[in-house]
């Protein structure tokens, strides 16, 4: 999720706590991380997995972890990030134990597939008494724990912030909150991440509305992850357009981010299929320099009658092969679509060649085929026939 507001990933400030969701209540005993093993994401996760007996012990004892031993970063917040939850980063916010709301939210989703938990971050804005919040950007972690999503909110966990003092005080109302009460307070740029069958729109934000059409989004999420980079981002920006688009600044920015990347990765997709048509251009017509030699091969044979003489299996193989490798090139070319005048030309006169080479080599296929089924003592006059017929 990009981060494109430089007043972004602030804490609820103390007075927005009054419409929080109900607190979800911890165990019992949550066990404690030591510090030895917080040198990274891996490390923790693989202790936790070891001294926790359950998914839900695991998330606890790292949502107290982060909420107790991150500060936040408040001069982070005002400092443009172009960075996504790098290992760089990560290592980064464990060394120093500050950080904003993407390296918390990022810390706390990579520690949790690092044990095999299904988690990702989420970035979208916040509301205050159904308004608008005025605190920018924010992220969170979105969870699934066996068929049912949760969201957790590390950063609102971690205590709040007023002007420029963090006060930190751990509170476990944001810890896997249900996605419907969740989007009451945190509404994600992408629809999809709402977990809700019926997304609020981003226009209809704070204000009663009818219900939509109903919104798959376990599938589309599992389609979501299986996408490359430009799907992903040009999915969302065709959902985030459709529900509601440009209705506020955070995400008229965020629209305008996704514009520019999907452009930018559009441009470098066109490259990199151009760069690949060439290489297969380059290696079709290798093999077609290969298929003349092997065609000019065969003919230096037929000119001496097939002297010296070779089993009838081998001349036989020997046709095959360039029948199977002609009409191999056929299909490879016929794939091969141009995207400007000179690679259309290129394809088009290899193509043409490659078409008369298959022809010649039908008629050889033809000539082979009849030697073949000849008597062997009447091979030699099939040559002289064949003079006759193509003079």
């Amino acid at each position: 999720m990009s981060i494109v507001i430089v007043l972004a990933c602030l804490l609820t400030v103390s007075s927005a706590n009054a419409q929080a969701p109900k607190p979800a209540k911890p165990a019992p005993a949550v066990v404690a991380i030591p510090d030895a093993v917080t040198n990274s994401p891996a490390d923790m996760a693989k202790w936790l997995k070891t001294h926790t007996t359950s998914n839900q012990a695991f998330q606890q004892a790292l949502y107290q972890w982060i909420a107790t031993h991150i500060a936040y970063d408040i001069p982070g917040m005002y400092q443009q990030k172009n960075y996504r939850d790098t290992a760089a980063v990560l290592q980064q916010v464990l060394r120093s134990r500050v950080g904003v709301c993407a390296d918390y939210a990022s810390l706390y989703a990579r520690v949790c597939q690092e044990a095999g938990i299904t988690a990702y971050t989420v970035n979208g804005y916040c509301l205050e008494n159904g308004t608008l919040a005025p605190t920018g950007a924010h992220d969170w972690v979105v969870v699934k724990n066996g068929a049912q999503w949760t969201v957790t909110d590390p950063t609102w966990g971690a205590g709040t912030v007023d002007g420029a003092r963090f006060t930190p005080k751990l509170n476990w109302e944001w810890f896997q909150v249900s996605p419907q009460v969740a989007v009451k307070r945190h509404i994600p740029f992408d629809p999809m991440w709402q977990l809700l069958t019926n997304p609020v729109r981003h226009d209809e934000v704070g204000v009663s509305r009818q219900s939509g059409p109903a919104f798959n989004y376990n599938d589309t999420i599992n389609k979501y992850l299986r996408l490359p980079r430009y799907e992903r981002l040009a999915g969302s920006l065709a959902r985030i357009e459709r529900y509601g688009g440009a209705a506020n600044p955070f995400v008229m920015a965020e629209l305008d981010w996704l514009r520019q990347t999907v452009k930018v990765l559009a441009g470098n997709r066109e490259i990199e299929e151009r760069n690949r048509l060439v290489d297969q251009f380059n290696v079709a017509n290798a093999d077609y320099a290969g298929l003349v030699k092997g065609y000019n091969e065969y003919v230096s044979f037929k000119n001496s009658q097939f002297l010296p003489e070779k089993p009838d299996m081998t001349v036989r193989k020997m046709m095959d092969a360039l029948v199977g490798m002609a009409e191999d090139l056929s299909r490879r070319l016929a794939a091969m679509h141009g995207t400007d005048a000179a690679m259309v030309d290129h394809l088009r006169e290899l193509g043409a060649a490659v078409e008369e080479m298959r022809g010649r080599i039908r008629t050889e296929d033809q000539f082979v085929s009849r030697y073949l089924k000849t008597e062997k003592a009447k091979r030699r006059s099939l040559f002289y026939v064949d003079v006759v017929e193509k003079s």
